[in-house]
């Protein structure tokens, strides 16, 4: 049965016309065809070169949407056209017991006028295939008239071959095509075919002959599914939770998409797995798994650590062949030390609910024999009670703390729930208290259902305001930046908070984070966090009082006031610890933030390390995502390349995982992408978090992904948008004129980008705007280099090109010795421009040349390319020197510097003589030695005589 037929009416023979006989699964709703462009393409373009190509990928992928988008989009070659028929078979897992059936169903397509190239004994042959007449039909063992018959009939004319599941053709059919397609070669006949598997399809494989090109129709990722749920009309900070519910797996996003769709506005806050996701999911596992397979996997989907080992031990004795065979299915992977990983929790969801309620119970007592883990043992036991058990229950709290005690907050906080249910009535003081642990170890998790579950309950049980205020704070808190919507649960707070300063400060807290993260009003979140930090000095609570105080050095520092430094000394002397209140909250953490923030890059990084070994071992999620975050920020502006990408995406990764806000981690992602990636990626990305924030009513991060769209469309010459994008983040900032420019530094990018749409006054109204709050650093700071850059563009724009080049020159050299090798190169870019503008075309290329040499040393791709571009246009990347071999490889610039070592020039003689400072001039003397193999200036003077015998030595310029 496929995916989307009726279960009351399997299929009994393919046919083509009948979308039930589908083996992929219906094809998304409008928008589900996101992922499938770069697939179609990717075939499309082995398929015109090679003749053959493979689909490959579990149930539901949409191999068949790719096939169809491949016959019908290709724009030559081979594809669908005059002189061209496209023969299609579709086949459904009955049909391998039908010979000849897939013959059958594609001869079905062929009229007389195609037949009619046929002798009378081959139409025959064709007869008895697609049982026409009298004669008998043709039998399995007669495969040689058949083979005959169909080689004659594909080679009279241009076909396209389209086999969809290769797996289910029947094996007489399967080897007619075979024999065929071995015989008869592209582009006369041509063969596209798809095959349900995770990995090698080998049946498609076999009948394509040889080693045809396997094209995978891969999961769709974060940004894939973000778009398919804007073209439902639904959130896309939902994309998090959705990859999340189901693994990126096509037929799975698309049934979320259209059920969430349907949910009425006032159900649309956080996605829940919707059952019809569920259903989809069970699907999949009834048509690739048997019975057994699936009882095995439903063990592994109702413990949380789930392995081979503890299968094992737990009496499936096959559980090495049902996991070998759910893992060709796409349905879970298993890892080197046999962990067992399911692709989509979903998937994880229909397997444990595959038997009934007494079933699973049993299955619970006979894991909590098998894990032997004493914590887990309690879990399995707590979920198959039926019935209030005090000595379960107290077993159950007992074992909640110990997984608290390990870091395992979600773990945490489902055991304190399932206590919470398994505690006799009568015993309601402590049912209360552990719910109130349930959900205050959810919110560390960041698990929404959780918190609000044991908030309901505190509610319902009438428990006292300090356990529904701490409850329902739990419920905020677990939210993360999506908070724009619950300052009805605030207010109720303050109404149950009053009288208490302590709970009042936790309220004022998480008011004063809304203020600045959902309604951009630094100014009223300063006021919260300031009263929030007197009632908590009031209340005695230390803790309450250093994260409240470090929210309000966090608001000073946005503000631009002298007092953050102050508050912060303050927050840190409390003593309190990073993980106390969340890492991310605490004043160590806003330290670091201050050293990136001044660019003291090497202290932050520091710090940003030691805060991730603390994290790993005693943090949530969120914290490893924010630490990750700051690193990869550090990274792109220290010019580490590689690993800024590789923490950006380690940020992108656990966000989705543990469905947290996205904006953030896009924002990250599309910077470092902006450095290190493509320019291409970094637009796509932030154009994602900017949609994403905005739904959540995070104008923090709507603004930031702005600037990155921005800044990319000034560097890629889209500057009409650039300007759009950036006024747009120069309106939403206007409430804070006097911000900390190294918080947020999207101002110099504005000013270029208005400078290049000509708009000189808006430029310079900006730039001066801006000034005052760069100053008081001078000129040898990140921003304020920044605004020097800017203020040159604008220079040379207005005819003062002398003066922009000077400028220039003094901010390439503060970049440099601030230790910003991007920022540095990208100014030796504007510099080479503005003395290309000055005629000056070997300065403009020597300052290419040194930017170039920074990109290549940083990995920075997207500032190769651009330069590369800058370079070829100039005819900068000619080879300068004679036949040798290697210093044929020296650019201009690098055999400029050569001939001036080779003349006696010093370091610093070279420097002044390029344009360049003495440390560019030191890299690209290190590069020139690499190239040539050579390790002193004497071995320099002798290659470069050996290439160019009769140089003469000249005396070394002044």
């Amino acid at each position: 049965m496929t995916p989307d037929s009726d279960p009351a009416h399997p299929a009994t023979f393919a046919d083509p016309a009948n979308p039930a006989h589908r083996t992929d699964g219906p094809a998304p709703a409008a928008g589900g065809r996101h992922a499938v462009p770069g697939a179609a393409r990717h075939a499309a373009a082995v398929l015109e070169r090679e003749g053959r190509v493979a689909l490959a990928g579990p149930w539901g992928a949409g191999k068949t949407t790719v096939l169809e988008e491949v016959l019908r989009t290709l724009p030559s070659g081979p594809g669908p056209g005059p002189g061209r028929t496209v023969l299609r078979v579709t086949t459904v897992e009955e049909d391998r017991d039908h010979v000849f059936g897939a013959l059958a169903q594609m001869l079905s397509h062929c009229g007389p006028a195609q037949l009619a190239a046929l002798s009378g004994r081959q139409n025959e042959v064709v007869d008895r295939i697609l049982h026409r007449g009298a004669d008998e039909p043709l039998a399995a063992s007669e495969q040689l008239p058949a083979r005959l018959a169909v080689t004659a009939l594909l080679a009279s004319g241009r076909w396209i071959l389209a086999v969809d599941g290769a797996q289910w053709l029947d094996p007489a059919s399967a080897d007619v095509l075979g024999y065929a397609l071995r015989t008869l070669p592209a582009p006369g006949l041509t063969a596209l075919v798809t095959e349900r598997v995770h990995g090698r399809a080998q049946a498609a494989a076999r009948l394509l002959g040889g080693h045809p090109v396997q094209v995978d129709v891969d999961p769709l990722d974060a940004e894939e599914t973000a778009a398919l749920l804007e073209a439902h009309g639904l959130p896309t900070r939902w994309a998090g939770p959705l990859q999340s519910h189901c693994g990126g797996h096509p037929l799975l996003t698309s049934v979320s998409c259209t059920a969430l769709a349907r949910l009425p506005a006032s159900q649309r806050h956080r996605p829940a797995m919707a059952g019809q996701t569920v259903d989809a999911a069970g699907a999949w596992l009834r048509s690739t798994l048997g019975e057994p397979a699936r009882h095995t996997l439903m063990l592994a989907a109702l413990t949380s650590r789930p392995s081979l080992p503890l299968l094992l031990r737990a009496g499936r004795s096959d559980a090495e062949e049902h996991l070998a065979q759910a893992q060709a299915a796409g349905v879970l992977s298993v890892d080197p030390a046999s962990a067992v990983h399911f692709t989509a929790a979903a998937l994880a969801r229909a397997a444990a609910r595959s038997g009934a309620r007494p079933l699973r119970a049993a299955a619970h007592l006979t894991l909590a024999r098998a894990v032997g883990d004493p914590v887990h043992e309690v879990r399995h036991r707590a979920l198959a009670a039926d019935l209030p058990d005090q000595g379960l229950a107290e077993d159950t709290e007992t074992a909640a703390a110990t997984a608290r005690e390990a870091g395992e907050r979600a773990l945490a906080a489902e055991l304190f729930l399932l206590a919470a249910e398994i505690t006799p009535p009568a015993r309601s003081a402590m049912r209360i208290r552990r719910l109130s642990y349930a959900a205050q170890e959810a919110a560390s998790a960041g698990s929404v259902d959780i918190a609000r579950q044991a908030a309901d309950a505190l509610t319902a049980s009438r428990a006292e305001p300090t356990d529904q205020v701490t409850a329902l704070l739990a419920v905020v808190d677990a939210h993360g930046q999506a908070i724009s919507d619950l300052e009805p649960l605030l207010a109720r707070c303050r109404e149950l908070a009053a009288g208490h300063p302590d709970l009042l400060a936790a309220v004022e807290l998480r008011a004063a984070i809304a203020a600045n993260v959902a309604h951009a009003a630094p100014e009223r979140a300063l006021r919260a966090a300031g009263r929030a930090a007197e009632l908590a000095a009031a209340g005695g609570h230390r803790p309450l009082q250093a994260a409240a105080l470090t929210m309000r050095a966090r608001m000073e520092r946005v503000l631009g006031t002298a007092d953050a430094p102050g508050t912060l000394a303050e927050a840190l002397a409390l003593g309190v610890p990073a993980q106390h209140s969340g890492i991310r909250n605490s004043a160590q953490y806003l330290a670091a933030r201050h050293a990136v923030f001044d660019d003291r890059l090497t202290e932050a990084r520091e710090r940003l390390l030691e805060l991730l070994a603390l994290a790993e071992h005693e943090g949530d999620a969120e914290d490893l995502v924010d630490i990750w975050r700051s690193l990869a920020e550090v990274d792109t502006r220290l010019g580490a390349c590689a690993p800024a990408l590789a923490w950006a995406d380690q940020a992108v990764r656990l966000s989705t995982a543990a469905g947290l806000s996205m904006g953030p981690a896009w924002y990250t992602a599309a910077l470092t992408q902006s450095a290190a990636g493509s320019f291409a990626a970094a637009l796509r990305t932030a154009s994602c978090g900017a949609r994403a924030s905005q739904e959540e009513g995070d104008g923090l991060y709507v603004s930031r992904n702005l600037w990155v769209m921005g800044a990319v469309q000034l560097h890629t010459g889209d500057v009409a948008d650039a300007v759009a994008s950036l006024t747009a983040v120069a309106e939403a900032e206007r409430h804070v004129p006097l911000a900390d420019p190294g918080m947020f530094r999207w101002q110099p990018d504005a000013v270029e980008a208005f400078t290049c749409a000509g708009r000189l006054d808006l430029a310079r109204a900006l730039l001066e705007r801006a000034r005052p709050a760069a100053a008081p650093a001078g000129a040898d700071s990140g921003p304020g280099a920044a605004l020097d850059r800017a203020h040159g563009i604008l220079l040379a724009r207005g005819g003062a090109v002398e003066e922009a080049s000077g400028l220039l020159h003094g901010t390439a050299a503060a970049f440099e010795r601030l230790g910003l090798p991007l920022e540095q190169a990208r100014t030796l870019l504007a510099l080479g421009r503005v003395e290309r503008a000055r005629r000056r075309q070997a300065a403009a290329r020597a300052a290419w040349e040194a930017a170039m040499g920074v990109f290549d040393d940083t990995g920075a791709r997207p500032w190769q390319e651009l330069t590369r571009e800058l370079l070829d246009r100039a005819g900068g990347s000619a080879p300068a020197t004679g036949p040798a071999p290697g210093a044929r490889r020296l650019t201009e610039s690098e055999s400029r510097l050569a001939d001036l070592i080779c003349q006696g020039a010093t370091n610093q003689q070279a420097a002044q003589h390029m344009f360049i400072s003495v440390k560019t001039v030191e890299g690209m003397l290190s590069r020139v030695y690499r190239k040539l193999g050579v390790r002193s200036r004497t071995q320099l003077a002798a290659a470069r005589a050996a290439a160019a015998p009769g140089r003469e030595a000249r005396t070394p310029p002044e």
